[in-house]
């Protein structure tokens, strides 16, 4: 039979390519990364008495429930604004401004698997295997394919937020839009005003604190493959920047000024090993497979029983299908940036939000002419 169902020999290609199996890789998702290993941290003890989850800016409970987190925040003083009489007049009276933190953004997909397939695989394939934060019990097959899944998931997730982004006014350009960056061809020339020396620069000129996120790909990745020099930067290459920004654009990010907004649904007294015909629970999934190194995220999962047969749609068209398992998986997400008014009118770095833009080319200053 075909298809990899008892009792062909056939292997699974993942068994041959290992690594390389494309079903099983992941696209470079390098802002969503960024975001989750940087993530900044509420720092909430409690809302109403009721603790949130711990770690980055979750708007569950860990009793499950769903609270609304409003952050405020005051404008610094300026220094036209200091008087140089001394006397007692007031000078200010401070209003605090308000941002509430949001998650807009919905991800779904789920996946079906009928019984008359499962019956014909072979005995690796029905064996149990063990999925969730509830410990699931679930067969191989289930789970291979929600491995299958995760790429369309997270890259939806990352193209969502790329998409998002607010960029903030660069101090040196006065302007929001992309600002263009040479990294001259000629090594020997040293012109301070291009390249990383200049990006460097501008976080310095915007006030940015500690090493900078940049996430992009097309030359400034190229740039990182070369390795010229010690990065006094955190890079995240993502495929998909030129599509949301722009051919060689890049994203420079102050740590903290931006973050993932995300909810855990399936938690607590949703965190149900039955509930009708279906299981809740949260499962953690990688967001790359890239370099090794795990980086995850959590994601809300539904194991619905399917009793009867039924009519479902198989991704072009409905069909009938057996009694089975129907697999959901959902995220509800959104992008938290730090506020382009937290900065008044008259101060040198209004409009500024911690994300700055560019585009990066890659020309000759003053090159040789060839012999």
């Amino acid at each position: 039979m075909a298809n990899g169902f008892a009792p062909a020999l056939l292997a699974h290609l993942q068994t041959v390519m290992q690594e390389q199996y494309p079903g099983a890789k992941i696209t470079p998702n390098g802002f969503l990364k960024a975001l989750i290993q940087n993530n900044p941290n509420l720092q909430i003890a409690s809302v109403n008495g009721e603790s949130l989850a711990g770690g980055g800016m979750k708007l569950n409970t860990l009793g499950g429930q769903i609270r609304e987190v409003k952050l405020k925040y005051l404008p610094r003083i300026i220094e036209s604004q200091v008087e140089e009489t001394d006397n007692c007049d007031n000078d200010q009276v401070f209003q605090y401004k308000e941002m509430t933190l949001s998650t807009p953004k919905f991800a779904k997909f789920s996946f079906y698997l009928d019984w008359a397939t499962v019956e014909q695989y072979q005995a690796d394939a029905v064996r149990s295997a063990t999925i969730g934060a509830t410990g699931t019990s679930v067969l191989q097959e289930v789970l291979n394919q929600l491995l299958h899944s995760i790429n369309g998931i997270v890259s939806k997730v990352d193209s969502d937020l790329l998409g998002q982004v607010t960029w903030g006014v660069n101090q040196t350009t006065g302007s929001n839009a992309a600002k263009t960056i040479n990294f001259n061809k000629d090594k020997d020339v040293l012109n301070l005003s291009d390249g990383i020396n200049e990006i460097m620069y501008d976080a310095m000129e915007n006030e940015v604190i500690g090493d900078p996120l940049i996430v992009g790909s097309g030359l400034f990745t190229k740039y990182q493959i070369k390795g010229l020099e010690t990065s006094p930067y955190q890079y995240y290459h993502d495929t998909k920047t030129a599509g949301a920004w722009g051919a060689n654009q890049i994203g420079v990010f102050a740590k903290g000024a931006v973050g993932l907004v995300d909810i855990d649904r399936y938690i607590a007294f949703k965190n149900i090993v039955k509930f009708g015909n279906s299981t809740f629970t949260t499962i953690t999934l990688p967001v790359e497979t890239t370099t090794g190194i795990a980086t995850t995220m959590t994601f809300n999962l539904q194991i619905k029983e399917i009793d009867c047969p039924t009519t479902l749609f198989n991704g072009y068209e409905e069909i009938t299908t057996d009694r089975g398992y129907q697999v959901i998986i959902t995220k509800r997400y959104g992008l938290f940036q730090q506020p382009t008014d937290a900065l008044q009118a008259g101060d040198r770095s209004a409009g500024n939000n911690g994300a700055l833009r560019y585009t990066i080319t890659n020309n000759c200053d003053s090159c040789p002419a060839a012999e």
